[in-house]
């Protein structure tokens, strides 16, 4: 990796980081407040999400990596009578010789060993109405950023689309919904929808969940089209008496239809940090 001068990548992480430092302190919240703002995309929030999965059986049938970093940073416009949130996803990945790791990126690593670096960032931007109501909705741009540390990890590079959620719930159950299309270099053109299905046990912040992402690649050859997951996860939030909220996750999930070289089964893990 080539460390002289100020690679983009760099660049937006630090101003990430940046942005969530600067979190004011809020009242005190109970685990189970601080779990239905962190299943919520359009919470008024600060916040720093991960996703990371171990893929078995990708490419010539070796286990890859994926590791994010989601920060989330909400800012209202209470005059304007909205909010706009802001998330980025920030890939790092570890991936084996004809290893693909849809939906967002799609590489094909040609070396004899396993590829680790840092892939394309994402960025995501939902202009939200303020509701008092028990469904909201949100839509905007999103943004793919050529910040790539080797080619090996190429994802979509520069590249543009609209993206839209949709949040609402009754009870214990909150359910979400991101959908979204990306059009990039060399013809990437790919929709997806993230379904969100959470359902809360007791208030002691324990969740049952349903949370991942199927895609339809429109450029794909015949039957690499789809990425499908099935699966579960649990998790747990902690409330901190810093006011700091910790959620750690472990899921399971089965892709029911994949392109070649994708995993057949991902176990996904991650700890998310409420500011």
């Amino acid at each position: 990796m080539n460390m002289h001068g100020t690679h983009p990548a760099f660049a937006v992480v630090g101003l990430a980081f940046a942005c969530l430092l600067s979190a004011t302190p809020a009242r005190a919240q109970s685990a189970a407040e601080m779990a239905k703002k962190l299943q919520d995309p359009l919470a008024n929030i600060q916040a720093l999400m991960t996703d990371n999965d171990i893929n078995f059986n990708t490419g010539t049938g070796e286990t890859s990596y994926g590791f994010q970093l989601q920060p989330v940073y909400a800012v209202p416009f209470e005059d304007a009578g909205f909010n706009l949130i802001n998330r980025a996803v920030i890939p790092i990945l570890g991936l084996q010789p004809l290893a693909s790791k849809p939906p967002l990126v799609d590489p094909q690593p040609r070396g004899g060993d396993l590829t680790w670096g840092l892939s394309d960032i994402m960025l995501q931007f939902f202009f939200s109405p303020r509701t008092e109501g028990t469904w909201k909705w949100g839509i905007g741009p999103t943004f793919s950023l050529k910040t790539r540390t080797d080619s090996d990890l190429a994802g979509p590079g520069w590249g543009a689309g609209p993206i839209f959620v949709l949040v609402g719930g009754a009870g214990n159950l909150s359910i979400a919904a991101i959908g979204g299309h990306l059009w990039a270099e060399e013809g990437f053109s790919t929709s997806i929808l993230q379904p969100m299905l959470f359902y809360n046990i007791g208030t002691d912040g324990w969740t049952v969940h349903y949370n991942n992402i199927i895609s339809y690649d429109w450029n794909a050859s015949s039957g690499n089209e789809w990425t499908v997951p099935l699966g579960l996860g649990v998790s747990k939030t902690f409330a901190l008496k810093s006011g700091l909220g910790i959620e750690p996750l472990l899921g399971y999930y089965y892709n029911a239809a994949r392109p070649a070289g994708a995993a057949d089964h991902v176990i996904k893990w991650s700890v998310n940090i409420l500011f």
